[in-house]
């Protein structure tokens, strides 16, 4: 499988940036938007979410200070990974946090929480808080999505040139699979029980348990 690096668009002003770039760009743009507001702002946090192993996945969130784990764990899994109702958990080191928990209670610039969805074949992420500031929250919308980045640009792994679309999931575990329509139909898989495709999506829960998007 052959990844290139992603960037995304600033959903605030439209320009794009690979993840460093998006660090160093969201703040100022975030304080542009709380200036140009009529109305004060609210405490929140800006948040990078990424996996904990290297991938070309990426979110940069507005959380409202307001918001609870059990929140923030509603939205990752309706945008990144919900697939079966698997539990999940947050954590600080190895202490597991409860999801009635508010950020105000837990979050500070620096801080970094783990984060699992499935406990058995398991997607782990990790919350990086990267700013504490005062910004404009929509209401009932406590969680914002800053920024994201655009789909991987993956190679079939049979060809070597045309994309990739699909993915056999029994051959992944064999770090293969990664398939372009045309070759699809032609993979023969080893396992008696294949081939199992799954779709590509724009999620590190990609090819993973009956993750579609």
């Amino acid at each position: 499988m052959k990844r290139k690096a992603t960037k995304g668009a600033c959903a605030l002003c439209g320009k794009e940036y690979a993840r460093t770039g998006m660090t160093r760009h969201l703040p100022g743009c975030l304080e542009a938007r709380r200036k140009a507001g009529e109305e004060g702002g609210s405490p929140c946090f800006l948040l990078l979410v990424k996996t904990r192993s290297t991938s070309p996945y990426w979110l940069y969130l507005q959380v409202s200070a307001a918001a609870s784990l059990e929140q923030l764990d509603g939205f990752l899994r309706r945008i990144w990974l919900e697939c079966c109702g698997h539990m999940s958990a947050f954590r600080i080191g190895w202490d597991e946090i409860p999801l009635s928990r508010k950020l105000s209670a837990i979050m500070k610039p620096s801080l970094e929480l783990d984060y699992d969805y499935d406990f058995g074949s398991t997607t782990q992420l990790r919350i990086v808080v990267l700013q504490e500031y005062e910004g404009i929250v929509a209401p009932r919308r406590p969680i914002e999505l800053l920024a994201r980045n655009q789909p991987p640009e993956v190679v079939c792994d049979e060809c070597d040139e045309r994309p990739a679309t699909q993915m056999c999931a029994l051959c992944a575990w064999d770090d293969g699979g990664w398939l372009c329509d045309i070759c699809a139909g032609l993979h023969a898989c080893d396992d008696d029980d294949g081939p199992y495709f799954l779709p590509l999506v724009n999620s590190p829960r990609t090819g993973v348990c009956a993750y579609v998007g």
